[in-house]
């Protein structure tokens, strides 16, 4: 079977385009296309570009801007008009998918899936009242051929490659499937009388196609019954296909050459596999041959499909020429976008405050820990003695006892703060020896480590916070959906939200855990901070020693230099008076 002709393609005309007010020159590429791929390409690039002036412009029926446009009927040839640009859309979509059904006659099996498709978008997106050729009737008949030609393109291939017989048989039954939901439609009287003269052409050519694909399946499931030795059901199905080949050839009569050598060709494959298999069985295995109808039926294996067509893919229809044209219920449409977008950035910008109020609490505890242990004053330079006053003077009496008043509060200021001052000129390990320290248990330690290791928890969780809000933050700012509202149906607008809001999904998630995660580390933290409370008194009590106890030293520190400087004023006193008296 893999060297049988091919049966010939039903293909559909292209209708022809009358008047419409439009770019002259791409309405015309449009109309006048080139019968290849190049040609599918302008068609769906004028596609896209009705369909973004269509969300620009009122020009739909009954809008103020709609203008008449005309297009042929294909199967009557009259000219019919409608004031919808959405009649025009319709028409292009209808020639792309005819387009396409003429490349796939060519043995182009996708271009027969592209068909499918665009006949499948015209019928579900648009009024069939238009015409007569686009009504749903006459639609789904020219999906099911395209589907079923498809398949019978498979089929071929299928045969070709050598694939498994139980396979080629379920693929070979889909064909049939297809045909027959064809034909359902063809017989319909209501169709019939859309159709006219070519319904008979059609229908014959299907109906044949039905039986003779029949037949290739059965063919198939007596190679596969003879795979598995079953002699007996090889017999049975080479007959049925047999049958139903002659059912064909009958219905046969009238089509061209190519039908009739292709069912030539298949006769002499299943007439010879029937001639033998029943001679074999008969002379040989001896097998009971069943009933037809007690095998399990064919169950097609449908492997094509209508592929979707999307009018505003970028990249198909190029540049949007009406880019600049931006509607007013597009930017209303926008507005209402970011009000719906709210509740997600609303969703991470809260920062609870007691998480924060307890950092900073604990973040100044533990800094004034750091200080208690690691602050060390300045040691001061060694003080230099006293000078003695030895000579009187009794011309100066009266000024020398001011004198020695002064000088015995400045010596009993001096021995206040002697030890200080002798500490201070010491080694700085005798300086940090007299400061007080904190005196931590091991069940103290722990406390403060595992505080410490909390705070490190929330200071993660601040900083993740911090980012997942810059990350919702920058998505906002960037998120413009402008261009595609324009393009977008109003009763479609719920759904484009929606999917556009799905990109804040993961971040909510995120955000979400975060949420959920402070419950605990709040909670955590709490506890921690009631253990602490003991050893933070301790602290405390100790910080306020140590505060105390450097604040002295500092206050000694500060009195040596006042000191210094009223016993250098002392002495220059003396000196003086000691420099007079000499000269009395």
């Amino acid at each position: 079977m893999e060297a049988v002709p091919r049966m010939p393609m039903i293909w559909l005309d292209l209708k022809e385009a009358g008047e419409f007010a439009f770019n002259a020159a791409v309405k015309k590429s449009a109309v006048s296309v080139p019968r290849d791929f190049e040609g599918c390409s302008t068609l769906r690039k004028y596609l896209g570009q009705l369909h973004f002036l269509q969300s620009r412009i009122p020009m739909g029926n009954g809008q103020d801007a709609a203008v008449p446009v005309t297009w042929t009927e294909i199967f009557s040839g009259k000219a019919v008009t409608h004031e919808d640009i959405k009649y025009e859309q319709a028409c292009v979509l209808y020639n792309l998918g005819a387009l396409h059904s003429m490349l796939g006659a060519m043995d182009k099996r996708v271009s027969e899936e592209c068909a499918a498709g665009a006949f499948t978008y015209l019928r579900d997106h648009f009024p069939h009242s238009y015409s007569v050729d686009m009504s749903h009737q006459i639609l789904s008949l020219n999906i099911n051929l395209m589907l079923g030609q498809a398949q019978e393109c498979l089929l071929e291939k299928s045969m070709l490659d050598n694939r498994k017989s139980f396979l080629v048989a379920r693929i070979s039954a889909q064909v049939v499937d297809y045909y027959k939901e064809a034909c359902r439609a063809l017989e319909n009287s209501e169709t019939a009388s859309l159709l006219g003269k070519i319904q008979k052409d059609w229908k014959k050519l299907v109906q044949m196609k039905i039986y003779y694909f029949a037949a290739v399946a059965h063919l198939h499931m007596g190679k596969q019954a003879e795979e598995q030795q079953k002699f007996g059901e090889r017999v049975i199905y080479f007959q049925s296909a047999l049958d139903k080949l002659n059912e064909a050839i009958k219905l046969a009569k009238g089509q061209p050459e190519t039908v009739q050598e292709a069912l030539r060709f298949t006769m002499d494959v299943i007439g010879g596999k029937y001639n033998s298999a029943k001679k074999d069985n008969d002379f040989i295995y001896h097998e009971a041959v069943p009933a037809l109808d007690t095998l399990q039926s064919v169950k097609g294996a449908p492997l094509v499909k209508a592929l979707p067509v999307n009018p505003t893919d970028p990249a198909v229809t190029g540049p949007d020429i009406f880019a600049k044209l931006v509607p007013m219920a597009a930017h209303e449409a926008s507005s209402l976008y970011r009000c719906v977008r709210a509740p997600a950035r609303a969703h991470g910008m809260g920062w609870d405050g007691e998480i924060r109020d307890l950092l900073e609490e604990d973040e100044a505890q533990e800094r004034k820990l750091q200080e208690l242990l690691g602050r060390v004053p300045p040691a001061p330079g060694s003080p230099p003695g006293l000078a003695e006053v030895s000579k009187e003077c009794s011309k100066y009496l009266e000024l020398h006892e001011k004198a020695s008043f002064t000088n015995t509060e400045l010596h009993r200021a001096m021995n206040l703060h002697l030890g200080n001052l002798r500490l201070l000129g010491g080694p700085l390990e005798q300086v940090r020896a007299a400061l007080p320290t904190p005196t931590l248990s091991e069940d103290d330690k722990q406390v403060l480590q595992n505080l410490k290791r909390i705070l490190a928890k929330v200071q993660e969780m601040r900083d993740q916070r911090l980012s997942l809000e810059q990350q919702l933050r920058e998505m906002i700012q960037k998120d413009d959906i402008t261009t595609s509202l324009v393009t977008t149906d109003r009763s479609e607008m719920k759904k484009l939200f929606e999917e556009q809001l799905k990109k804040y999904d993961q971040l909510k998630v995120y955000l979400e855990q975060n949420l959920a995660a402070q419950e605990n580390v709040l909670k955590a933290l709490t506890d921690a901070n009631v253990k602490y409370a003991a050893v933070r008194k301790a602290l405390a009590e100790v910080e306020h020693k140590w505060n105390t106890t450097v604040q002295t030293l500092v206050a000694s520190y500060e009195a040596y230099e006042d000191l210094m400087k009223k016993s250098q004023e002392g002495k220059d006193f003396y000196t003086d008076l000691e420099g007079k008296a000499c000269l009395l």
